[in-house]
């Protein structure tokens, strides 16, 4: 007697839908001036935060100058105390607004870093009405994560970096003597050195996202470990390059950036590869249960062919 042909499952029994093939449910399609207005009011309402974060920060400028200038200081001092330098370290300004204007800069960084928090919470809520319900839960540890690593950033780069940095600047010119017997003093201008502080402040507090973005890439299905080594190159490449844009134009501060981020790029392949991970283990437990009801249903078939 012939097999009776199994019919095709359920609809119910259909596998959960992919999000790289269907949005999330209620997702609706926006247009293009819909993306406008939205990115516009998540850039109002973070300006609005930075402005505020400004305010603040403004009115502890000189306190926030003191901040800046103290790596300066130290390692002036520590050059005084080996009998390289004399005197206190100064600053210049050579033009009339140069004072005013530093301080503005000064004032925008810690802004900056004291409105992470709005700013990041305004990111996620302009991608947010294109994820799961499930990926929506994430954005009390993402903005929390994401200002804390921000802090990091600039942390690790106030106490290990700008140290040492500024020290071996400074040292540098007093290492070198001309045929003449001439030697160079370092004086340096209050917005360039600061310029190189704040500079270096931002660019290590940005790198220090990575092992963040590549988390949440991972945990979308956007890169996986694999993906990462296998451009490894072109990473390392990128990220010297963008080390030049972030750092003042010289060598050695760019080296003070591009390791540390290519260090932090392979922890980042290593955070993919545990976000990843469970998805590959996992793979069978996603078999969905109609395909399992079918292969039930052809052994039942073959067995009674058999009998």
């Amino acid at each position: 007697m012939a097999a009776t042909p199994t019919p095709p499952p359920a609809a119910a029994d259909t596998p959960e839908r992919s999000w790289l093939t269907e949005g999330p449910e209620g997702d609706r399609p926006m247009s293009f001036f819909e993306h406008l207005a939205e990115l516009r009011m998540r850039l109002i309402r973070a300006t609005m935060g930075l402005a505020a974060a400004f305010v603040v920060a403004w009115i502890f400028r000189m306190q926030l100058q003191a901040l800046v200038n103290a790596p300066l200081f130290d390692a002036w001092q520590t050059l005084v105390a080996e009998g390289k330098l004399s005197g206190p370290p100064k600053l210049q300004t050579l033009g009339v607004l140069d004072a005013f204007l530093t301080q503005v800069r000064i004032a925008v960084t810690a802004a900056i870093f004291l409105a992470g928090p709005v700013i990041f919470y305004q990111l996620w809520m302009f991608v947010a009405p294109g994820l799961y319900p499930s990926e929506k839960k994430l954005v009390v540890p993402f903005v929390a994560t994401s200002a804390v690593m921000f802090v990091l950033g600039a942390a690790f780069c106030y106490e290990m970096v700008l140290p040492f940095a500024t020290k071996w600047f400074l040292e540098y010119p007093l290492e070198e003597v001309d045929g003449s017997g001439v030697q160079v003093i370092p004086q340096y201008t209050f917005p360039d050195y600061t310029t190189y502080t704040t500079k270096l402040l931002l660019g290590f507090g940005l790198m220090f996202e990575m092992p963040l973005a590549v988390y949440f890439l991972a945990k979308v299905g956007l890169v996986t470990h694999k993906t990462l080594l296998r451009f490894w190159k072109v990473a390392v490449l990128v990220i010297f390059v963008a080390s030049a844009f972030l750092t003042p134009p010289d060598p050695i501060t760019l080296m003070f950036m591009a390791v540390p981020m290519t260090a932090l790029f392979f922890l980042s392949v290593g955070v993919a590869y545990v976000v990843s991970k469970p998805k590959a283990t996992d793979e069978t437990a996603l078999v969905p249960a109609g395909s399992q009801t079918t292969a039930s249903s052809e052994g039942a078939n073959a067995d009674d062919l058999d009998a």
